[in-house]
């Protein structure tokens, strides 16, 4: 999310301090604030923490890591008391990532997909929200992606990956740990993240929301809006490697193929999993998911 939803997981969730502008209606009041008090909780809890790395970091780059999250907060602090439209898109921002985390580790795409919550220097400096790995049957993993999640207009955060495709760049996230392999598969730098927007629409995360702080797990599962965001990575990944191609970034193009040829491969898996032919009008109506799909086919054209 970076500057456009701030993470900070060194408060507590002050819920009081909330105004009613900030949402759109009292239900919706309701829910995404019990909402974001579970998210809060859930990401001060599993995100990656720096202090695990003082074996593998100098001091003074933790040290400067920790400035850095310091001087963000301070900003994000003063916008967050002045700026209701910024104070909502933290809120949703931050529970649809804390949502998707949890769902991706309660196995909602399989007992072999993890998500792993970034530490806040990587989600500020890089906008990285989330990391999905998926380990197949020989131990190795594989998907390896990078997500930022967005409630909102998805095309800004698109362009600036195109441009970073057409410098030749991928991403690196400084603080990580693998959640496979014992011990872990990567502890410290991961290189060369191809990274890909993800989200859903302030209607569709609050119907979400709701289920989620019910505990109704199993409806959570039959919804189709989950599987809609691997369909977002699928879609983006195709594309975002042509656009590589174009520009003649061949390690580019190779590894948004890779994620592509394994997210494809899950999603069928899912689909004929849980007997789906198609997604339901629900998610393909997305103001997000259409937003993501226009500004595909708008890069495709030019």
């Amino acid at each position: 999310m970076g500057f456009e939803g701030a993470q900070n997981l060194d408060r507590t969730s002050n819920l009081e301090s909330i105004e009613a502008p900030v949402f759109k209606s009292e239900h919706e009041a309701y829910v995404m604030s019990k909402a974001y008090e579970k998210a809060i909780g859930i990401l001060e809890r599993e995100s990656i923490k720096p202090e695990q790395f003082s074996e593998t970091y100098s001091e003074a780059l933790l040290t400067k890591c920790a400035n850095y999250v310091t001087n963000c907060e301070r900003k994000f602090e003063e916008r967050r008391e002045s700026d209701i439209a910024w104070k909502r898109a933290e809120i949703f921002g931050k529970t649809l990532e804390a949502l998707l985390h949890d769902q991706i580790n309660q196995g909602i795409y399989g007992d072999d997909v993890r998500g792993v919550s970034t530490a806040p220097y990587d989600d500020y400096y890089t906008g990285i929200d989330e990391v999905l790995e998926r380990q197949d049957e020989n131990g190795s993993t594989y998907i390896g992606c990078a997500l930022d999640f967005t409630f909102g207009h998805p095309e800004k955060k698109m362009e600036k990956i195109v441009q970073s495709i057409e410098a030749g760049l991928l991403h690196d996230v400084i603080f990580y740990e693998s959640p496979f392999g014992n011990p872990p598969h990567v502890h410290g730098k991961l290189q060369g993240m191809p990274k890909i927007v993800v989200g859903m629409d302030a209607e569709h995360l609050t119907e979400l929301s709701e289920l989620w702080i019910g505990d109704e797990q199993e409806r959570i599962q039959d919804s189709h809006l989950l599987l809609m965001i691997l369909r977002q990575i699928e879609q983006q990944s195709e594309v975002y490697e042509i656009i590589a191609k174009r520009h003649h970034k061949n390690e580019v193009a190779a590894r948004y193929r890779q994620v592509y040829n394994s997210v494809l491969k899950l999603y069928k898996e899912i689909k004929e999993r849980k007997n789906i032919v198609m997604l339901d009008s629900e998610a393909l109506s997305d103001k997000v998911n259409v937003g993501i799909k226009n500004e595909l086919a708008r890069m495709l054209n030019l």
